[in-house]
């Protein structure tokens, strides 16, 4: 964060960054904070260092370990409901990772549905302030064009805007709204790898990715049509 500040950059939202693609403005030097599942090192270590910066960040909750006390799951600690709306007071935009983290890949219809509603039903009444970004719980299977353009419709239907996901890159004018490439950033990035990832040096990996997606895809697929001629309908689905 403070490499940015000093190279100057700026963070803006999701919804300025679409408003900015859709109008043509000179993008450079502004970047998109992003964290996903609403850990509580958020609160404790992350705020403070953005606020110093003064930077502003977008929170993904998964509503289902957001509640009024703390509560560990999977060896990490979440945030609590008044952690939430003290940041959303300071600034700090919040979105939905969805209820229950789960793969929507293995969900069906009316499950998706719900961890796409009542996620953002939930953060509204808990912080009086519209949801309109989404955040992809695992791997985006950008692979399955149906599943795709399944989820886009269910994500403008139940009121969001945007939404991000785990492709790796930049974001681009070209990219659909609701899935947004990111870069992920972690401990080990030194300034130089950092800088490179910033700059676009990263970018090229989003093709690896994709065709590993890809042939995945395509062995499940295979699996799923010789097992189903032995009457088995769970390995296609």
């Amino acid at each position: 964060m403070k490499w940015l500040r000093r190279e100057g950059y700026r963070t803006i939202s999701l919804s300025e960054l679409l408003s900015g693609f859709e109008a043509k403005k000179d993008l450079a030097k502004t970047v998109a904070l992003t964290f996903d599942d609403g850990y509580q090192d958020f609160y404790t270590h992350a705020f403070p260092l953005l606020k110093q910066c003064g930077f502003r960040a977008t929170v993904f909750l998964t509503t289902d370990r957001i509640r009024d006390s703390s509560v560990c799951m999977e060896g990490a600690d979440y945030l609590t409901w008044s952690q939430v709306r003290e940041l959303h007071a300071e600034g700090i935009t919040f979105g939905s990772h969805s209820v229950t983290h789960a793969d929507f890949r293995s969900l069906g219809p009316e499950h998706i549905e719900y961890e796409l509603g009542y996620s953002k039903e939930t953060i509204e009444q808990r912080i009086g302030a519209p949801v309109e970004s989404f955040s992809y719980p695992f791997a985006l299977p950008e692979e399955d064009g149906d599943f795709i353009r399944y989820l886009a419709d269910s994500l403008e239907n139940m009121g969001y805007s945007s939404g991000v996901c785990s492709t790796i890159g930049r974001a681009m004018p070209k990219n659909k709204r609701f899935f947004l490439p990111r870069l992920s950033v972690n401990s080990w990035d030194d300034a130089e790898l950092f800088r490179a990832k910033v700059e676009g040096g990263y970018d090229w990996l989003h093709w690896p990715q994709w065709f590993y997606k890809f042939a995945h895809h395509n062995v499940a697929l295979i699996a799923g049509r010789s097992f189903d001629q032995v009457g088995s309908r769970e390995i296609g689905s």
